[in-house]
């Protein structure tokens, strides 16, 4: 297939953009089904024409493919398709007003997933006596705590049948609990995780960790991927149910150790390589992306959605 160049495809878009109105990147991939991703980026990136608007939060994330690297999320390529608008001169009322419909979709939609949070947790604790529900907390992570959740289906690696957009993520921190309740509690989490991901009305996949206050608090040392890892999720965590009190205890550890503190070095530090990774890929004119090229413009898990 011959890839038309950047000119012609910045025409093709600036047309599109004037008949159709303001676009964001996935639909100007579907109204250019010919332009490979990274041409279209480029084009749009490159053009002195189109106005840009994004609408993304950021957050951190750890490339455990490239060396645990620190990278930003959503992805370059993510960005681009669901959170960044496209429009021209004179369409700036028709931009301001598409891009508030399409922030409130993504709201709406985790508001949504955040519910079903909220039910799996509230099943679990109406069957808990008070001396357990006070020793117990759970917290929301991911595209969740930043309202960026999206339903587009997606396939299910271990099933391999179709499941609704963003997954669930939940994080449990139990403290004083036997280990014959803590195995009690994954069990019924782990039946409503597959009641969830196996109804029809539903289709949601919830992933779970289940871990003492002593393990959470040791994670803040910051050392390996898996601590972490683990500390991102805790610093960016939204209250779920359960103890407050113990959930706040956990958040001043974070304080009380510095975490946060590396945390948001990391941030600015995985800002910088977004910077640097979008002006490679500007000047990229080889063709077809190599392996580490590629790792730039979107995460190794999202290979599947985007070839």
């Amino acid at each position: 297939m011959v890839v038309p160049g950047l000119a012609e495809i910045e025409a093709r878009v600036i047309e599109t953009i004037r008949t159709k109105g303001p676009r964001i990147g996935k639909e100007l991939a579907m109204d250019l089904p010919d332009v490979p991703s990274l041409a279209l980026w480029q084009a749009c990136y490159k053009s002195r024409e189109l106005h840009i608007s994004h609408f993304a939060s950021y957050y951190l994330r750890f490339d455990i493919t490239r060396g645990d690297q620190v990278r930003l999320s959503p992805s370059i390529l993510r960005d681009f398709l669901s959170f960044t608008l496209f429009g021209l001169p004179g369409q700036r009322d028709r931009m301001i007003e598409r891009q508030g419909t399409l922030s409130n979709y993504h709201r709406e939609v985790s508001k949504q997933k955040i519910d079903v949070a909220q039910d799996v947790m509230s099943s679990l604790l109406v069957k808990m006596p008070r001396e357990i529900r006070a020793n117990i907390c759970a917290f929301i992570a991911g595209d969740l705590a930043y309202f960026l959740a999206h339903n587009e289906p997606r396939e299910h690696a271990g099933l391999g049948e179709m499941v609704r957009g963003s997954d669930i993520d939940i994080i449990v921190i139990y403290q004083d609990l036997s280990d014959e309740v803590v195995k009690g509690i994954e069990e019924d989490i782990t039946e409503l995780k597959n009641y969830y991901l196996r109804h029809p009305d539903y289709r949601h996949e919830i992933d779970f960790i289940v871990k003492s206050r002593a393990k959470m608090e040791r994670q803040f040392g910051y050392t390996d991927i898996h601590d972490k890892i683990a500390s991102k999720i805790a610093y960016e965590s939204m209250f779920l149910g359960g103890s407050l009190p113990l959930y706040m205890a956990v958040r001043e550890a974070m304080k009380r150790t510095g975490v946060d503190e590396l945390i948001e070095a990391d941030f600015e530090h995985a800002l910088h390589d977004r910077k640097n990774a979008m002006r490679t890929l500007l000047e990229w004119t080889s063709g077809e992306l190599d392996e580490e090229t590629r790792s730039l413009f979107y995460f190794s898990q999202e290979r599947v959605e985007f070839t």
